[in-house]
C-alpha cells in the first residue's frame, strides 16, 4: 500500500512520461526547426523502438515463465528499452536538443520505481534463475556482449500474442509522430501558406495532416473493435 501511495505521489512515472514528452514535443516543434537529416534519423529510430516493441509483445509470456529469449536475451527490460527509443524519438523530432539531452534522466526518474519493484517480484518469483540472468543481461540500455544476440531476436516470438490493444498503441505513435512532422511544416511556411491558400505548398501539409488524422482514428476504431468482439465472446 505504501508503494502505491509513494507511486501516485511521483511527480513524473511511467504512466505520464510519454504524454510530459509529447506535450514539451508538440510546444517545441513550433519553435525549433529541424532539418532532414534529424527527421529522418527521428522516424529511424521510431521505427526501431515499434519493431522492438511489437516482437516484445509477442515473445513474452507473462507470469508464467522467465523470458530470456529473442529480445529478452539483449535487455532484461525490452518493452522499456522499445519506450526509451521512441520517446527518444519524439525528442529528436521536436528539434529541442536541451529535450533530448534531458530525456535519459527523465526515463530512469520515470522508470526508476517500476524498475526496482519488478527486479524484486521477478527475483522473489523466480529464485536464483533470475539473478544469475540478471548478471548476464543488462537492464535496460544494451551492452556489447547483449547486442551480439539480435541474431536471436525473433526467438520464441508468436503472433498469436500480438494484441489489438499493442496494434493500436503503435499506430498512434506514428500518428504522433507525423502530427509532430505537420507542426514543423506549419511554423515554417505559416498557416495560410500551407493550407487552402497556396495550392503549390500545400501539399506536405495537407499529406501530414490526412496522415496523423488517419492513424489517430485508425487507432481508436482498432481497440474499439477489439473491446466489441471480445464482449460478443463473452
Amino acid at each position: 500500500m505504501e508503494q502505491i501511495k509513494e507511486k501516485n505521489r511521483a511527480l513524473l512515472n511511467r504512466g505520464n512520461l510519454r504524454d510530459t514528452i509529447f506535450v514539451i514535443s508538440v510546444a517545441s516543434s513550433l519553435v525549433y526547426g529541424i532539418d532532414t537529416t534529424r527527421l529522418c534519423i527521428s522516424f529511424l529510430l521510431l521505427t526501431i523502438g515499434s519493431v522492438l516493441h511489437f516482437i516484445t509483445k509477442g515473445i513474452l509470456i507473462r507470469n508464467v515463465a522467465l523470458c530470456k529469449e529473442g529480445t529478452y536475451g539483449i535487455v532484461r527490460h525490452p518493452y522499456y528499452l522499445a519506450n526509451y527509443v521512441i520517446d527518444s524519438s519524439f525528442c529528436l523530432l521536436s528539434g529541442n536538443i536541451y529535450l533530448l539531452l534531458m530525456y535519459p534522466f527523465l526515463f530512469f526518474w520515470a522508470y526508476g520505481p517500476t524498475l526496482s519493484e519488478e527486479e524484486r517480484t521477478l527475483t522473489s518469483t523466480h529464485g536464483a534463475a533470475y539473478v544469475q540472468y540478471s548478471l548476464e543481461v543488462p537492464q535496460v540500455l544494451p551492452k556489447g556482449q547483449s547486442i551480439k544476440t539480435w541474431k536471436n531476436i525473433v526467438s520464441g516470438f508468436s503472433k498469436k500474442r500480438i494484441t489489438a490493444k499493442e496494434m493500436s498503441r503503435l499506430t498512434r505513435f506514428w500518428g504522433m509522430a507525423i502530427f509532430l512532422t505537420l507542426l514543423h511544416d506549419l511554423s515554417e511556411e505559416g498557416l495560410k501558406e500551407l493550407m487552402f491558400f497556396s495550392p503549390r505548398r500545400d501539399q506536405d501539409g495537407l499529406l501530414y495532416l490526412l496522415l496523423s488524422f488517419c492513424l489517430f482514428i485508425a487507432s481508436f476504431f482498432i481497440l474499439r473493435i477489439s473491446k466489441t468482439s471480445t464482449r460478443k465472446e463473452a
